[in-house]
């Protein structure tokens, strides 16, 4: 964690059968104001005709400074996290047709932020450890930090920010596979209380472009509120590094 974008290749597999190449224009248009935003380039591409849409891009970039590895976590230091929960649920909710206008807007504004404001923060907090939340969820993502450490974490369950509309599809009965396989996958590496179930599956489940999770020592001299207020982004200290006991995860309330 830590690279500079420079350039990318545009990769595009498209049904031309199926969706029309209008949608396609649509389509290369987001992936190039995202670009833009992120000061990529786009030099070139490829493209084929398949059964399915697929979109995406190879990208070259560098580090100038400072590594960050996912598994160089201290005890002491306090976890953050730079997006909110929650995105896998509502995109579930759109693929059966049931979410509202003001979800998918809810949901399509988180998934398009970059995570270059959260990478500032993280960097002038001192963060000694980072990795993004995607597909293995929050849990999965933060127990590849704890790896085969002696450390465990306390996560507060009461401190998780959570996507509004998340909440209310899951208490309809609408939660992804993957974020299931994800609650399955981890279970035995996790200790939380039965009033915290329903949070514990809101933080198993299934990210797209998720925020970054880091830790950073506790005695640090940045005044967090100014700092979130000067690089222009909201931030939530959502737990603490421990010596290990219990489980590798504790999920408690602060």
């Amino acid at each position: 964690m830590g690279g500079k974008p420079i350039s990318a290749l545009q990769l595009v597999s498209w049904p031309r059968e199926d969706l029309s190449f209008e949608i396609l224009s649509e389509v290369l248009r987001g992936g190039l104001e995202i670009m833009n935003k992120a000061g990529c380039t786009i030099i070139g591409g490829h493209s084929i005709d398949d059964k399915e849409p697929k979109y995406g891009f190879a990208v070259t970039g560098i580090i100038e400074e400072n590594i960050y590895r996912k598994t160089n976590i201290k005890e002491g230091d306090v976890l953050y996290l730079t997006k909110p929960l929650g995105s896998g649920i509502i995109s579930s909710a759109i693929k059966k047709n049931i979410a509202s206008k003001d979800s998918i807007k809810e949901v399509t504004d988180l998934m398009t932020t970059l995570n270059d404001k959260a990478l500032q923060f993280a960097s002038e907090m001192g963060a000694n450890a980072i990795t993004d939340v995607t597909g293995f969820g929050l849990l999965g993502h933060l127990l590849e930090m704890i790896g085969e450490s002696d450390l465990s974490v306390n996560l507060y369950s009461n401190k998780i920010p959570i996507l509004k509309y998340a909440e209310q599809y899951l208490e309809q009965g609408i939660y992804p596979s993957g974020s299931k396989r994800n609650l399955e996958a981890v279970r035995e590496n996790i200790q939380f209380d039965k009033s915290d179930e329903s949070v514990v599956n809101l933080i198993a489940d299934a990210q797209t472009s998720g925020g970054l999770l880091f830790s950073s020592p506790k005695n640090t001299s940045e005044n967090i509120d100014a700092l979130c207020q000067k690089i222009g982004i909201q931030v939530w200290e959502i737990g603490n590094i421990v010596s290990k006991y219990k489980n590798k995860v504790n999920i408690i309330k602060s």
